[in-house]
């Protein structure tokens, strides 16, 4: 079969990442693995236009797509124009949104929302699409039923033994691989090595979706990947990748055992970081050049509100920590919806003391799907379906002060962090070029253009503007929801195993 992966657009409404980071379309790559023996291209419309051209071209007989939640109705745009140029295309949803909030793609254009790994299920889904009976025999699928409302196949484990993945195909991205980057890393390749969660944040969601199991990969798997990755500059995209030392010790020794030379980038907690100072330094060495450390917040009772099991003592220790090693940190806060002005003061302080210069500030966004989303749902202030101010940078909950005020906070505590030159000079260290390069004016542009973002994000929430952000594009004509129950109920019961679930979205 002719299979076509894509990677939707940002929506109109979302701010920033993509001005300064645009990263391969990983998930993708390794869906594409899954599918051995059939024709498979990847279109990465974050860099590539043209979807109609590209159907007429290539002409697929199966297209498979993914995103976070800001992207839901950029995935349904895509399915739908799909379905207008043949209605008998096949349609797959997928990714970490699908997973836990499957009824948000409840549309008559998508045939199947997988639930699970998309690697392992792939093949078997692409064999199923023929038949319908077929379809239903295959666990871990969600089936669109009506507005909001999915029929659920059999259950089953998140994803098989992280091991036995192939690797991913870079090769379908190839001639996309120069213009991937993450802010200073540029060209860089994104690599998993773990999926899941080891601890239970209240405000994150990563650890549900894999029903509290995290899935790591071994050591040897890691460095074989390792070695066929031709970018210097790795980001290992793992929710956690610095947490097991006797993992981290073997991986250390077989980088260097096979004269492995890249920079990392990964992803750690704070308390792991300061109370294992030796492995920050074994890593250093070996070619760490940068940690992302969620912080989250500038106060005991703000992280324990979180469920972070960490404290500020912790935060501000790790961050010494990698500045003794010269690995740079780039650490996430989350401003909740009461901070007045002088929480924006205590903040900055925090961002100023601890010699930070690359930060990541997302406003508290309770997401469905996570432990906080039913103490914060009364106080949404955004449609759901408005998917693209979903985005970890919209306030989407009632705030304290003024929507626009909140805002402007928001972006003077970026300005006062991030566009200051002489900060840089102080405190950033590996990952900065020099200040007067164009390397360095790329990403200012980038910054600049969210910056302007922030200006109006405040007009975002205005109903013409989430008008906007929730339109789908348009309905495929005469095409409905499948009558997936009816199917099921002329199954014989012992065999197929089929559930309905409603799960109606939150409007404010």
């Amino acid at each position: 079969m002719k299979i076509l992966l894509v990677r939707p657009p940002v929506p109109k409404h979302t701010i920033g990442l993509k001005n300064v980071m645009i990263c391969e379309p990983l998930e993708l790559e390794y869906v594409a693995a899954g599918l051995e023996g059939h024709d498979v291209q990847i279109m990465d419309m974050i860099l590539e236009k043209g979807f109609t051209k590209r159907l007429r071209s290539f002409s697929p007989d199966v297209i498979c797509t993914s995103c976070y939640i800001s992207g839901v109705n950029e995935v349904i745009k895509l399915c739908r124009k799909a379905k207008i140029w043949n209605r008998e295309v096949k349609t797959i949803v997928g990714g970490v949104h699908a997973s836990r909030c499957a009824e948000d793609f409840a549309d008559p254009a998508i045939d199947c929302i997988v639930l699970g790994d998309g690697t392992s299920q792939i093949s078997t889904i692409v064999e199923a699409l023929g038949e319908d009976k077929a379809l239903l025999s295959v666990p871990g699928l969600a089936l669109p039923v009506g507005p909001n409302k999915v029929l659920k196949t059999k259950g089953k484990a998140y994803m098989p033994n992280a091991d036995t993945l192939p690797l991913p195909r870079r090769d379908l991205v190839a001639h996309l691989q120069h213009r991937y980057y993450y802010i200073f890393h540029r060209p860089v390749a994104t690599m998993k090595t773990a999926w899941g969660c080891w601890y239970k944040c209240n405000f994150c969601f990563t650890w549900r979706i894999t029903d509290g199991h995290p899935y790591a990969r071994s050591p040897e798997s890691i460095v074989e990947e390792l070695e066929q990755i031709e970018a210097e500059d790795v980001y290992i995209v793992d929710d956690i990748f610095l947490i097991k030392s006797s993992r981290l010790n073997k991986l250390a020794a077989l980088i260097r055992e096979r004269g492995i030379k890249k920079k990392y980038l990964v992803y750690a907690r704070a308390d792991y970081i300061a109370e294992n100072e030796d492995i920050i330094a074994d890593w250093a060495e070996l070619g760490l050049s940068a940690v992302f450390i969620g912080l989250e917040a500038t106060t005991n009772p703000e992280l324990d509100s979180m469920d972070k099991e960490c404290s500020v003592d912790l935060n501000e220790k790790s961050i010494a920590v990698c500045r003794k090693y010269g690995v740079d940190v780039y650490g996430s806060l989350i401003p909740g919806p009461d901070y007045t002005e002088q929480e924006w003061k205590n903040l900055f302080a925090f961002i100023e003391r601890n010699k930070l210069y690359y930060v990541n500030i997302s406003p508290l966004t309770p997401m469905p799907g996570t432990l906080i989303w039913d103490l914060y749902k009364d106080r949404i202030t955004v449609p759901r379906e408005a998917h693209g101010l979903w985005d970890l940078s919209h306030m989407l909950i009632e705030t304290k002060m003024p929507l626009k005020q909140y805002y402007r906070w928001l972006l003077k505590t970026y300005m006062r962090t991030m566009l200051d030159i002489s900060r840089a000079d102080r405190y950033a260290l590996r990952t900065r070029p020099p200040v007067w390069s164009f390397r360095y004016f790329r990403i200012w542009k980038g910054m600049i253009k969210i910056m302007f973002q922030f200006l109006t994000a405040h007009r975002h929430h205005t109903p013409r503007e989430l008008a906007k952000a929730m339109y789908k594009g348009e309905p495929v004509p005469g095409l409905d929801y499948r009558d997936w129950a009816s199917i099921a109920s002329t199954l014989e019961t012992e065999e197929w195993t089929v559930q309905e679930k409603v799960q109606n979205a939150a409007f404010s």
